[in-house]
């Protein structure tokens, strides 16, 4: 899709392009003020001192989604911090390739990597995976990470529902089924052996958790039913002493990342487009950063960054004084992004119908 119509396009909704950008530059030197006056370096002052830090050393981390993409590179980060790893995934091939990249890297080369082949859309072999690395390592998951993703962008009325259903059963409930397999045998640890560090459970989520637009309605509806599932267990597994984060990626240069690509709408390339893919060793780095300063919500990108702060619910804010100053132009973001999508969407239409015009005559 040509960019210089959608610029007029938008240009024309007000000047919305122009405004996104403007407010785009405006909120990275807003942030660059803020954070220097002192009552902002207070609340990042307060914020490092209550956070937990990534001490996993000789604790256990379970990966789904373990052989590619942000889930391999998290693996290796959780290994070069000394952590027993385990990763599951559907490909066997894959999970022994992984394997030996995370061998490579570990801090401790007598500990081994155990690997587990199994869809995380089945809830009994998810359970018997987890039971496996727990006996594998002789230690319960202190860590789960749930990575394991499934996306098939399209237009709506050309997609079958029963994709929808397998984004659901991957991305959400495969994220559900790990957590669910894996908390019985952390609780009942934390009961036998209590502990100021009951664990983490860390949800992959997405950009599309927070925005939704043309070609991704059957994975932003998962993606945004997850949000709410992390949200209601942060807050249920504080009886445990157990944190929950939800990681916010925008576009990860991963195998998944190409397929959507490939499959997406010209229309949803031209909105995405505007969040350049990041290799998935800096998200890996991202989210570790995150889990080491006690945050909920973890984001890569800018623009998702401003999104969350913009629909963040009740969960707990990452700074809440940083963001609350920043609300007000967050909020004119906003609506310049939306006429922005609105317009990339309008301008197909007309294509459409000229197009459609021409066959008439």
């Amino acid at each position: 899709m040509e960019w210089w119509a959608v610029f007029c396009a938008v240009f024309g909704s007000f000047g919305g392009l122009s405004l996104l950008v403007r407010g785009l530059n405006a909120a990275l030197w807003y942030l660059d003020r803020m954070t220097r006056a002192d009552v902002f370096a207070q609340s990042f002052a307060v914020m490092k001192a209550r956070a937990p830090g990534f001490r996993v050393d000789g604790k256990h981390v379970f990966i789904t989604g373990g052989s590619s993409g942000i889930g391999l590179a998290t693996a290796k980060k959780y290994a070069q911090a000394g952590a027993k790893v385990s990763i599951m995934a559907r490909g066997l091939d894959r999970l022994e390739t992984a394997k030996r990249e995370i061998e490579a890297v570990r801090k401790h080369p007598s500990d081994p990597v155990f690997v587990h082949s199994c869809d995380v859309a089945d809830f009994e072999a998810l359970q018997k995976a987890v039971d496996a690395a727990n006996a594998f390592h002789k230690r319960v998951t202190d860590h789960v990470v749930c990575s394991a993703g499934y996306v098939e962008p399209g237009y709506f009325l050309d997609q079958d529902v029963s994709g929808f259903k397998r984004s659901m059963d991957v991305n959400y409930f495969g994220c559900l089924y790990a957590v669910r397999a894996a908390l019985p045998a952390m609780v009942k640890r934390l009961e036998l052996e209590p502990s100021n560090d009951g664990g983490q459970i860390v949800l992959v989520g997405s950009g599309f958790s927070l925005l939704a637009c043309i070609g991704v309605a059957q994975y932003s509806s998962a993606k945004y039913a997850l949000r709410g599932l992390a949200e209601s267990l942060r807050n249920e597994l504080q009886l445990y002493g157990i944190r929950v984060s939800i990681f916010y990626p925008g576009n990860i240069d991963t195998p998944m990342y190409v397929q959507e690509q490939a499959l997406m709408p010209p229309e949803g390339k031209t909105i995405e487009g505007v969040s350049l893919p990041l290799e998935p060793e800096s998200a890996a780095q991202m989210l570790i950063d995150g889990l080491a300063d006690g945050q909920f919500s973890i984001t890569t990108d800018p623009l998702v960054f401003l999104l969350r702060i913009l629909a963040n619910g009740v969960g707990p804010r990452n700074n809440t004084v940083l963001e609350a100053a920043m609300l007000p132009l967050i909020v004119g973001i906003q609506v310049a992004f939306l006429a922005f999508m609105d317009a990339v969407v309008l301008y197909s239409r007309w294509k459409r119908m000229k197009k459609s015009e021409k066959k008439d005559q």
